[in-house]
């Protein structure tokens, strides 16, 4: 999505309507440092503010996303162009979520591990090596369980049995059997257990 030219819209029919950007602003129920903001292309509005700005602006959602006006012959071909882009997004940030669960994986264990270490080979207290292990377990469950949630949310788990895309629901995801991100779950569609993949288109 390009941020500056979606802002130079918003500009552009915000004084076409002889609207100060203070004024614009007060309608949105937001501050003229976000509508600013906005308008100088450092973020957009969020789904609450879009329909508000369509019903002031007598534009529609998809052409302020695209940052431009267009006739109805148009507005089809930019639609589904919009929906294919936003679906790239998705899977560009479904992808990155997943090497973030790897990458906490990696550090989790490189922080569990040695402590582990630490505590069975050094002498020292019972007190602090029981402190040490159960200290590290915490973090390694707490990095597990934020691991586990990316996995979840990031792409969709895909049926071995009816080919069918979902996310399920975080407990499903967590008390699975596994293998990596292959997990043996029940398919809310066919309602058949299966290994299933994760997939991110």
């Amino acid at each position: 999505m390009d941020y500056e030219k979606i802002g130079n819209f918003i500009a552009e029919e915000r004084k076409a309507k002889k609207l100060t950007q203070a004024k614009l602003a007060e309608k949105l129920s937001v501050s003229e440092k976000t509508v600013s903001k906005w308008e100088n292309g450092r973020g957009i509005p969020d789904t609450e503010n879009l329909p508000k700005l369509c019903e002031i602006f007598d534009i529609s959602i998809n052409e302020i996303l695209n940052g431009e006006r267009f006739s109805s012959e148009d507005y089809k071909i930019k639609a589904e162009e919009k929906l294919l882009e936003l679906q790239r997004q998705k899977t560009e940030g479904d992808k990155r979520l997943l090497n973030m669960e790897i990458v906490i994986g990696v550090i989790c264990l490189t922080f569990y591990l040695p402590i582990l270490l630490l505590a069975a080979y050094l002498d020292m207290p019972v007190w602090l090596k029981i402190t040490l292990i159960v200290g590290g377990f915490i973090v390694f469950i707490v990095a597990k369980l934020f691991a586990i949630r990316i996995e979840q949310k990031a792409g969709y788990y895909l049926c071995e049995k009816c080919n069918h895309k979902y996310v399920p629901k975080f407990n499903q995801v967590l008390w699975s059997m596994h293998v990596n991100r292959t997990r043996y779950m029940k398919c809310p569609n066919c309602k058949k257990r299966s290994w299933q993949k994760k997939v991110v288109k």
